[in-house]
């Protein structure tokens, strides 16, 4: 399914491309991250909610807790915590269609009585509330490594004493940073999509001091990590399922962003559906809770674990 090789400067940015355009391959919820594929006959909205419904249980939450959605997208995660668990939920994005998306859909629930929403389009660290629990999905991976320890700092400034950090994002285990390396990787994936998923060529390790990984960073922050989950061969599944539904609505997609962006799209969707194929790639989740709300110690490092293979291929 792979195409030419997508011109940079006919690529769109992810601001600029209409919601019709993700709509023609997200699923109907317009979740925009690795999904869990649990059941041979999974749709992608059922595997999509499996993965927020994972992430959601290692936040410990409670009625009328505040939950801060960092990077919310199309708040489909906020949407399921409010109605699972009953909480307030804060989503923050910067783009402006996701904005006007989620203030809609809040408006709606408001009116029929359901718990607080809310959405701001501002970054994380512009937010001035104090949230019980923190979760950012597929939005890590697009920051600046130096700004990591800002964030973790952030989360752990604002969360309460029994505060939980639920972080799913993409990581390259084992990638020696060095500069020749970070090229070579840039040479090979980055030209043949231009980052417009993730921008691979900035991607770090799940853990390590050198390269400090992100369990590093979350633990110098003063966080303990108490689960980390691994769900990367679901990431192949997810990817292959958007570039098949991208493909099979081709002509509406060029009609709406150009040749240049959906080459860009598919090329990126199975170009890296074969790097967390081979493990090259990963995705996984960090539990990251506050120290001092734990009742006993916890090990220093923790093994990532497997979450079981796709039951769907």
């Amino acid at each position: 399914m792979t195409v030419d090789a997508p011109v940079l400067s006919e690529v769109m940015s992810r601001d600029e491309l209409p919601d019709e355009f993700f709509a023609l391959f997200l699923d109907r919820t317009r979740t925009y991250s690795c999904a869990l594929w649990t059941r041979p006959d999974d749709t992608l909205e059922r595997a999509q909610s499996a993965k927020i419904d994972l992430a959601l249980a290692q936040c410990d939450l409670q009625p009328g807790m505040t939950l801060l959605d960092v990077g919310c997208g199309w708040g489909s995660t906020m949407l399921r915590a409010m109605d699972t668990y009953g909480v307030n939920a804060i989503g923050l994005t910067g783009n402006c269609h996701q904005y006007r998306y989620v203030r809609d859909q809040l408006a709606d629930r408001l009116i029929r009585g359901r718990p607080y929403g809310g959405v701001r389009r501002q970054e994380w660290a512009q937010f001035d509330r104090r949230p019980d629990r923190i979760v950012c999905i597929g939005t890590l991976e697009h920051l600046a490594p130096q700004r990591y320890p800002d964030f973790f700092d952030f989360a752990y400034r604002m969360l309460p004493e029994d505060g939980v950090l639920l972080v799913q994002t993409v990581v390259a285990p084992g990638r020696d940073r060095s500069d020749a390396q970070r090229t070579e990787f840039a040479d090979t994936d980055l030209v043949r999509a231009p980052g417009v998923i993730f921008p691979a060529d900035r991607l770090l390790p799940p853990t390590g001091r050198s390269p400090k990984g992100i369990a590093e960073y979350a633990a110098d922050a003063g966080f303990a990590i108490t689960r980390i989950g691994k769900l990367g061969p679901h990431y192949t599944t997810t990817l292959q399922s958007w570039a098949c539904a991208l493909h099979e609505r081709r002509d509406r997609a060029i009609e709406l962003a150009g040749q240049g962006t959906y080459n860009a799209y598919i090329n990126s969707m199975t170009g890296y559906a074969d790097d967390f194929r081979s493990g090259h790639l990963d995705v996984m989740q960090f539990t990251c809770t506050k120290s001092t709300a734990l009742q006993q110690p916890v090990p220093c490092s923790v093994v990532p674990r497997d979450i079981p293979a796709p039951a769907i291929t």
